[in-house]
């Protein structure tokens, strides 16, 4: 498979532990605003004017009566929907709403009350639906009913007015007519039936469904709001979580870092890891550094292991944290361990190990090397093997003195055969100071120390462009402050490490040792 195909599937598989893993990070943020959001739209449901829907319905026709009468189809207009729409403009004129205004005795103009009514004619039937709101429900019922009646008359006023006209026509046109003729007949007869149909008018208008006081007001219930209130909180929350993951440039997992520094993970180290406060007191936790020792372990089978650099991007990474329980955790195997403050700037060392501030150490043996072993420091009793040599006073110039000679044959001293000398240098990007070590003969091998949370991705770039440029190659990283230790089953160690890291250690370390005599005799270091 090639590397792009590689980096496809493993973007692939990301794709939903990263979504979740972004929820995890981020819930407090969507429960927030998911709740803000409901309950903003609960509110504004709450105080919002209640209103009540009342409908009554009416029938109408699409021909006069005079034209019944008459027998010929002229009044309407042989187009349903085109009938259906002069009713509802009928239905909904200002002379039907005045109409209501003065049944009713309403003060309220005709252009408010037909501001609170609506018209629509019901689909594939001749049937117009008259609906009122107000804010009262027996008021809605009332003004519904009265536009249907006020319809209604407007209907029956029209087709008398239409009879008498159609009356007046005829006997006008009888009178032109000689007597007994048979067109004078007929017209005769019309005009009779149009007399009988006078008794008929708006007959063919009814209501035929009446409009009662409504049980509950119009719009959405509560339920119906809160989701809705949930939904658009939920669109809320996501866009900001979206919005704030893209201009957030943290590293925020152990796949991110080992993409960016292109290393392995070597361990990972729990936020809880860091709480205990002196070395002493994290005897319990140290299981993510018995992992990181035998990744070692691996590693010093092809390569030189004598002298280990810590070091990382940025300061607060926790690089010194990392040191101290190293060297403690290599140190309980039985090997000898000497752990060497090399950071001249911000020296930490002292106050895991509850050492006095500014005691002779480094600085003073680079002045005098034959006295370096007079200055270390052995902080647990029941450990003899494991030595500390702290910083001494802060010197002015620490870039010049890291790349001394007198460093050099300070660290050879400290060297032994069944020894490792780990050194807690600064921070990469903000000094030169580990450069110049990086740069050193004495130093054969550094792990970077990545915090999640904490280091920007273009952090990290600059570090491995400043690996890149130096001699000493790094082993890989130690990624701290991870949060879900009980994740992996390692809740007495406090450990998030164990299972992830295992199967990335077993892939990128080296093959396990010759356990011959003929290895052993080759292998320099074992942790």
């Amino acid at each position: 498979m090639s590397v792009s195909s590689r980096t496809e599937a493993q973007a692939e598989r990301d794709t939903l532990p990263g979504a979740l893993r972004v929820l995890r990070r981020r819930w407090p943020i969507i429960l927030g605003v998911v709740l803000l959001s409901t309950a903003i739209v609960l509110a504004k449901h709450a105080k919002a004017p209640k209103t009540y829907k009342a409908t009554s319905s009416v029938t109408f026709q699409n021909s006069t009566l005079p034209d019944a009468a008459l027998q010929v189809n002229s009044g309407g207009s042989g187009e349903p929907q085109r009938d259906a729409a002069t009713n509802v403009l009928i239905a909904h004129s200002p002379e039907v709403a005045e109409g209501v205004r003065k049944e009713l005795g309403l003060s309220a103009s005709a252009d408010e009350l037909l501001g609170e009514v609506s018209v629509e004619a019901a689909a594939n039937a001749d049937v117009l639906n008259i609906a009122a709101t107000t804010g009262i429900p027996r008021e809605s019922a009332r003004l519904a009913n009265a536009f249907a009646e006020q319809y209604l008359a407007f209907e029956k006023s029209s087709q008398l007015s239409s009879i008498a006209a159609a009356q007046g026509e005829l006997q006008q046109q009888i009178a032109a007519l000689p007597a007994g003729s048979a067109e004078r007949t007929a017209l005769q007869q019309s005009l009779q039936r149009l007399s009988q149909l006078r008794a008929a008018a708006g007959g063919s208008v009814q209501i035929i469904g009446r409009a009662t006081p409504p049980g509950a007001p119009t719009g959405t219930t509560t339920t119906t709001t809160a989701v809705l209130g949930v939904l658009l909180g939920l669109a809320i929350a996501f866009s900001i979580v979206f919005l704030l993951e893209s201009l957030d440039r943290r590293t925020k997992s152990i796949d991110e870092f080992e993409r960016e520094y292109r290393l392995p993970a070597l361990a990972g180290v729990p936020q809880s890891a860091f709480r205990a406060g002196r070395a002493a007191k994290r005897t319990d936790l140290l299981e993510p550094y018995r992992i990181l020792r035998s990744a070692l372990d691996f590693a010093a089978v092809t390569r030189q292991l004598d002298t280990l650099l810590v070091t990382s991007a940025v300061s607060g990474e926790g690089k010194t944290t990392v040191a101290v329980d190293l060297a403690h955790a290599v140190a309980l195997t039985g090997r000898r361990v000497v752990l060497v403050e090399l950071d001249l700037r911000r020296p930490t060392i002292s106050a895991h190990f509850g050492l006095r501030q500014g005691a002779p150490g480094l600085t003073a043996a680079l002045t005098e090397p034959a006295r370096v072993r007079e200055l270390l420091v052995e902080p647990f009793p029941e450990l003899p093997n494991l030595s500390v040599l702290p910083s001494g006073l802060l010197p002015p110039n620490p870039s010049e003195l890291l790349g001394s000679t007198n460093l050099v044959d300070t660290i050879a001293e400290l060297i032994s055969s069944d020894g490792i000398v780990i050194v807690d240098a600064p921070p990469l990007n903000p000094v030169a100071d580990a450069q110049v070590l990086l740069n050193s003969s004495i130093i054969h091998a550094t792990i970077l120390v990545a915090r999640v949370g904490k280091t920007t991705r273009d952090e990290v770039r600059r570090a491995r462009a400043i690996l890149d440029r130096h001699m000493v190659e790094p082993v890989g990283i130690v990624v701290t402050g991870l949060r879900d230790a009980g994740r992996y089953g390692y809740e007495p160690y406090a450990t998030a490490a164990g299972a992830e890291l295992s199967e990335s250690v077993d892939m990128h370390a080296a093959p396990p040792a010759d356990r011959s005599p003929a290895g052993r005799s080759q292998q320099r270091t074992s942790f």
